[in-house]
């Protein structure tokens, strides 16, 4: 690590980073051989699909399972990882699909992947996934959770402006409600005050 601010940051930042969830062992129900990880055909979905391989490896084979979509991070989490077998898998092209169509343009070689077409929705049902827009993949996708999560914190933002907005205007007023009265109070002074400084110079 560098020294100063950025070698400081990146010490603090390796130490708040989780745990990582990768396994060291061959995953169920997966075969592996060496670095190769084979877990085709077994009836995988996204729920069952294990959630971590072994770090070290090369080659990950999901073909001929229930996969609709992967779970985000899956394949980054794998550094030394040159190949993936995902075809015959019912791919649903929504927006779960972005994290795995930015990893796949990411690949310098497409021959792998040039298989992988959309089972649903039928709008997109047979067009090649490599080749689908990430706001294609998006746009099917209803307002989530997620959506509406976002709405309701910008409408308490909202009411929260408009009570601060209520309040500075109610603060205002009275500030000149209590310079009015002020001013009032020196007007009804002043006569005495001058008075009194009349009768002291003579």
């Amino acid at each position: 690590m560098g020294s100063g601010p950025r070698g400081a940051l990146s010490l603090l930042l390796l130490l708040l980073a989780p745990p990582s969830r990768q396994a060291a062992v061959c995953p169920a129900p997966c075969r592996c051989a060496g670095t190769r990880v084979d877990c085709a055909r077994r009836g995988l979905t996204w729920a069952s699909l294990p959630a971590a391989f072994p770090p070290d490896t090369t080659e990950l084979v999901l073909t001929g399972n229930n996969l609709t979509a992967l779970p985000p991070g899956l394949l980054d989490a794998l550094p030394m990882l040159r190949a993936v077998h995902l075809g015959a898998n019912p791919w649903r092209c929504d927006c779960r699909l972005v994290p795995l169509r930015a990893w796949l343009a990411g690949r310098p070689e497409r021959a792998l992947y040039r298989d992988l077409r959309c089972a649903a929705p039928p709008a997109l049902r047979g067009r090649l996934l490599p080749y689908l827009a990430e706001e294609e993949l998006r746009a099917v996708c209803a307002p989530g959770a997620l959506c509406w999560g976002a709405l309701a914190a910008q409408l308490v933002l909202l009411g929260l402006g408009l009570l601060h907005a209520l309040l500075l205007a109610l603060l205002l007023r009275r500030l000149r409600r209590l310079r009015a009265r002020a001013a009032h109070r020196l007007s009804l002074t002043a006569p005495l005050v001058a008075e009194l400084a009349g009768t002291s110079e003579s």
